[in-house]
């Protein structure tokens, strides 16, 4: 299991009765359909929280989004393209040299 910020984990499971390795990836803010979970999935993730790059960040782009907006005092509804750009985030936690983090401002009580 990954985690990369809060809402957003990936993980893999073994199903023993096919012997097969399932991949499972969770992103708030991004529809993950095929094209999306080619660019964000679990290897992906990995790779950007071990390697540590806090510039790096994948743009994923969806062509046809349907979204509301509000033309001449109505509410339409719009198809367009949308892009997101995912990155890793650690605002509230520090990270450590051995792949985990703590909280800002904690004690190691001896």
């Amino acid at each position: 299991m990954v985690c990369a910020c809060p809402k957003n984990y990936a993980y893999k499971t073994y199903i023993s009765a096919s012997g097969e390795i399932k991949s499972v990836c969770k992103v708030r803010g991004i529809t993950l359909n095929y094209s999306a979970s080619q660019l964000v999935n679990f290897e992906k993730i990995k790779d950007m929280i071990l390697c540590k790059k806090d510039d790096e960040s994948v743009i994923v782009r969806t062509e046809n989004k349907i979204k509301r907006k509000k033309i001449d005092g109505g509410v339409h509804l719009i198809s367009e393209s949308e892009d997101k750009t995912y990155r890793v985030s650690f605002l509230k936690r520090r990270s450590l040299n051995n792949n985990t983090s703590i909280p800002f401002g904690y004690i190691n009580a001896r």
